[in-house]
């Protein structure tokens, strides 16, 4: 099979069929354990509530989830990458701020905001930083999901990128 990521060992934390599939298409081996070239994190959306029903525990439970675990992940990932000498590509997946309640928006632009700041820190280290902020789950994220993982996307890191083929 060739492919662009022919030779890549992909790690995918959450569920999205759509770019597993297109990850496995383009060559790249899902493993669920142990040294990888890529690590995507894909957040699960909690329920919805209005800011004014949200409790503390509610609210830090939301920014764990959606910033928290992702920020962790991508150091553990970065510095399994430092230790091989090797690079690397992150990628988040997540709802974008505008679908979701108050807490879901704080951490997705705080992970605007950190996808940002870890593209420029680890660029010197060859490790990519991107997120995709989207309701769909279709062809079409995992195409954009595979493109953003392989050698292709070499300079693109930093990137917050939204899709919307619902309307």
């Amino acid at each position: 099979m060739s492919g662009w990521l022919n030779g890549k060992r992909a790690r995918i934390e959450g569920e999205c069929p759509a770019i597993a599939s297109a990850l496995a298409a383009q060559g790249a081996s899902l493993v669920d354990v142990g040294d990888c070239d890529i690590w995507v994190h894909i957040a699960p959306p909690p329920p919805i509530k209005l800011a004014h029903e949200l409790t503390h525990a509610e609210w830090r439970a939301s920014l764990d989830a959606g910033l928290d675990r992702r920020f962790l992940g991508a150091k553990d990932f970065a510095g399994q990458c430092r230790a091989r000498g090797t690079g690397g590509a992150i990628l988040f997946v997540g709802a974008p701020e505008q679908a979701l309640g108050a807490d879901q928006a704080a951490a997705a632009g705080a992970l605007g905001n950190l996808t940002k700041t870890l593209g420029v820190e680890w660029a010197r280290d060859g490790i990519r930083v991107n997120s995709v902020l989207t309701r769909d789950a279709g062809d079409t994220l995992g195409n954009l999901a595979a493109y953003l993982v392989s050698d292709y996307a070499a300079y693109v890191t930093g990137a917050v990128m939204g899709i919307d083929l619902d309307d």
